[in-house]
This record gives C-alpha cells, structure tokens and sequence, in this order.
C-alpha cells in the first residue's frame, strides 16, 4: 500500500479517549530520558485497543524536546 492509496479522510472521530496504563522511564547516559507508555485508546463507540508509545527525550538548553518516537496500536484478529 503506498500513502497515495491510503485514504485519511475516512478517519473522521468525534471523540477518542486516552487510558494511560503505565509509564516507565530509564535515564540515559547523554541527559535524556527513554520513556515507555502502555496504554488504550479508543475512538468513538469503538472497543478500547492497547497501545505502546516508546520516545526519548532530549534536553535542549533548559527544555526537553522528543527523539525517536515509536508508536504502536496493537490490534489483534480475533477468529
């Protein structure tokens, strides 16, 4: 599939909750900081799917911004 076949328009929600599970951080050796979130998001009158969100924050200066983003929905087939 190529992003000109995929269709955004189709993703038209009203409302999409967010349910933080867990967070886990590590410090790294540079000053940043490695970030692990599992969660569920849920959009509309959808059944809740789980999550997992792992970036790393950077410091610049006095502030912090995001590095390497992952971001996963972990959707299963269910026979």
């Amino acid at each position: 599939m190529t992003l000109k076949a995929f269709n955004y328009k189709a993703w038209d929600f009203k409302k999409i909750g967010r349910f933080i599970t867990a967070i886990d951080s590590q410090p790294m050796f540079d000053g940043g900081v490695l970030i692990n979130v599992l969660g569920r998001l849920q959009c509309d009158d959808d059944p809740p799917h789980s999550y997992m969100q792992t970036f790393v924050l950077k410091t610049l200066g006095d502030s912090f911004f995001v590095q390497h983003d992952i971001f996963r929905l972990c959707i299963h087939d269910v026979a």
